[in-house]
């Protein structure tokens, strides 16, 4: 059933392809450009980013995890005035056990499914809104619940001269799984800030805020804070984007009622995983049109 519904989830990327139009245009050879549209996250050209967070402290065992994402972003046009953003993420994880000094799960995690309804712009700004799925694509009970989630996503940025500064946010809902546990009831929001320098260089802070209200009150969130850089760099005439950022998790819950630690589950609206600090890599290759 996992199986047939990651291949669902995949034959709905590959349509999604199909109907894409109307994107940036690869005459558009200048890299600031480039770097500025890879900055914003509802840009009208298809990309395929891969993210690799390494965890760490995490668990009374101070041990690592690996989560590696895959997150295809493709758009298509609605009508003149309209587009349709689509962004998944589909992870990959090797989540250790945290009570134990060794052994470890591998396997996919749950799918989270994004669809933007985005205007054209006005002036520096720019700003979408839609659904956010949360398909049970899990491979193991260890990576992710069974239960399917949706609930309404928004997202708004301004462009002003090098920056790019905005913000998503969502929440997700769902009835109850169907092993009868609580229903899905999380937020999770994304601030990010760009400042492109010159050559395709730029530094920027992107983390990823999660609220799970299922839990106690002091067990609920999840907020990291940190810094990056990276480049936009041309590789055989294809645009790729490399970056770096480091995060610090300033709030974090635990099991013992406080919010300085770390979860022991996987969250599937944390999908760069849960640690006391992650370093995170990504490699994102732009196709203009």
């Amino acid at each position: 059933m996992k199986l047939k519904t990651l291949l669902l989830t995949f034959s709905v990327l590959a349509t999604t392809v199909v109907f894409s139009q109307d994107t940036i245009s690869s005459s558009s050879t200048d890299i600031e450009v480039l770097a500025q549209a890879a900055a914003n996250p509802i840009a009208n050209m298809i990309s395929l980013p891969f993210q690799f967070n390494f965890n760490q402290h995490t668990g009374q065992f101070d041990r690592s995890q690996t989560v590696i994402n895959f997150m295809p972003v493709l758009p298509f046009r609605l009508s003149k005035n309209w587009n349709v953003i689509t962004r998944t993420i589909i992870p990959l994880i090797q989540q250790p056990d945290f009570n134990a000094n060794t052994g470890s799960t591998y396997g996919i995690g749950n799918t989270n499914f994004n669809a933007f309804f985005v205007p054209k712009p006005i002036g520096i700004f720019t700003y979408g809104f839609g659904v956010s799925m949360i398909i049970p694509s899990a491979s193991v009970p260890e990576l992710g619940g069974d239960a399917f989630g949706l609930g309404p996503t928004v997202v708004f940025l301004f462009m002003p001269g090098h920056w790019v500064i905005g913000a998503t946010a969502g929440q997700t809902w769902s009835y109850k799984s169907p092993d009868g546990t609580a229903g899905m009831n999380s937020f999770f929001g994304q601030y990010f800030i760009t400042y492109n320098i010159k050559n395709g260089w730029f530094v920027n802070s992107m983390p990823m805020i999660t609220a799970d209200f299922n839990k106690p009150e002091k067990q609920q969130w999840t907020v990291p804070v940190g810094i990056g850089f990276g480049k936009v760099q041309k590789v055989n005439n294809l645009p790729i984007k490399f970056m770096v950022n480091y995060y610090n998790n300033v709030v974090q819950p635990t099991s013992e009622g406080t919010t300085v630690l770390l979860s022991k589950d996987y969250d599937v609206l944390q999908p760069t995983g849960s640690g006391a600090y992650s370093v995170v890599f990504q490699i994102l290759f732009m196709f203009p049109k």
